[in-house]
């Protein structure tokens, strides 16, 4: 992973479990990198913790944080590529659009040969697939899942078919997103889903199920975890996270960013992701939430489990790390999954930050604030995105 948190798997993990928000304001070099006069429109967000030595250009980050976490996760899995059937492993990693820092650069001002090719493969969206893949020398299935804020989860579940079908044993699978950018911050400004910052700290604005909460700041990350087939860890020894039980896709289509005040789709994919999944209210031990803090978002999640949980909702610890790491958009997905992973793995509940004055209408365990000890065995995944998108995952621990 790489976060706002930090620049690797465990010093993120550490930031989202403390509930302290990364979200701040952008220094003025943070504001050129991205072509934004700060004395015109001063940004507030989460950007991302690269290791040292990585490349810091705005361009490029999106590369390098994809390359940094597909890294990680391979060492982690205890992956050497020399064993790899390289005609059976696979890359999944999706983001919400290519980099906005490389079109601007294209734009503002004439640049050599090279460095155009270079900034125009960065700007689509395929270019960190296609790094993971050319870095690996990889040729399996590449694909790109696009689905707004829900493309980190189903970029995993895409992954999953790809197992599932026959076509891999071994999968890159993840998301990346870096839209830290003025363009994007006046779109959803004018959307009215950005949290208004009312004071000089930015970091208190992000407010998921609070009374008090307006919308989101955007942040920047990636995650990539591996996904096998499990005779394949099985034949070599390694122990995973976790077993994949079921994913689910659904759809909103009220509109771009308002949703079904029943929230029947919601309803649906979640009965249906447990369905698949052979599992009950009952077997789920943590719920990780998509948790914008827009007022309408976070009504439409509570209800939608409400709808199918039932009274058992109550006893099942939730929380969303929106608050923490900021929105990563296209990003979200998959960092969120991978810290489910993390939080089953250490038997913690990572905290909701800055829940302090609960919304009566939102009426779940959020896990507000603190970190708590729960032993998880089975956790469920959300993430929803605008105009629609709807996606579930379930897993079941592997380690207990």
């Amino acid at each position: 992973m790489v976060t706002p948190c930090g620049a690797d798997r465990e010093t993120s993990w550490r930031g989202m479990l403390t509930g302290q928000s990364a979200i701040r304001w952008l220094t003025p070099d943070e504001h050129q990198a991205r072509d934004c006069d700060i004395h015109r429109t001063q940004l507030a967000g989460a950007p991302a913790i690269l290791s040292a030595g990585a490349d810091r250009s705005f361009a490029f980050s999106m590369d390098a944080m994809a390359r940094s976490a597909a890294n990680e996760a391979l060492e982690d899995a205890d992956i050497l590529l020399r064993d790899l059937d390289r005609e059976r492993t696979g890359v999944v990693v999706g983001t919400s659009k290519g980099s906005l820092g490389a079109w601007q650069q294209l734009l503002r001002q004439p640049a050599e040969a090279d460095v155009q090719r270079e900034l125009w493969r960065a700007g689509w969206s395929n270019s960190p697939a296609l790094c993971l893949a050319s870095d690996y020398q990889l040729h399996g299935p590449v694909l790109v899942p696009v689905a707004a804020c829900a493309t980190g989860l189903l970029s995993i579940c895409r992954g999953v078919q790809l197992i599932q079908n026959g076509q891999c044993d071994v999968v890159l699978a993840g998301s990346v997103d870096d839209s830290l950018s003025e363009i994007l911050w006046a779109s959803y400004r004018r959307l009215g889903v950005l949290a208004r910052v009312k004071e000089t700290d930015p970091s208190q604005a992000c407010r998921p199920f609070d009374r008090d909460r307006q919308g989101f700041l955007m942040g920047s990350g990636a995650g990539v975890v591996i996904l096998e087939r499990w005779e394949h860890a099985v034949a070599r020894g390694h122990q995973p996270y976790a077993e994949w039980l079921a994913g689910a896709m659904a759809s909103d289509s009220t509109a771009l960013t308002q949703v079904a005040p029943d929230a029947a789709g919601l309803t649906r994919l979640i009965t249906d992701v447990l369905r698949r999944g052979e599992s009950t209210p009952q077997d789920l031990d943590y719920i990780n939430l998509h948790g914008t803090g827009t007022r309408d978002n976070d009504r439409y999640e509570t209800l939608g489990i409400r709808n199918v949980l039932g009274s058992a909702a109550d006893g099942i610890p939730c929380s969303s790390l929106k608050g923490t790491i900021g929105h990563l958009l296209g990003g979200a997905g998959s960092v969120e999954f991978a810290a489910t992973l993390l939080a089953m793995r250490d038997g913690f509940v990572p905290p909701t930050a800055n829940l302090t004055r609960p919304d009566p209408e939102c009426d779940l365990d959020y896990t507000p604030l603190t970190a708590r000890p729960h032993t998880i065995r089975t956790a469920l995944k959300l993430s929803l995105g605008f105009g629609g998108h709807l996606v579930a995952g379930l897993v079941r621990n592997c380690r207990l």
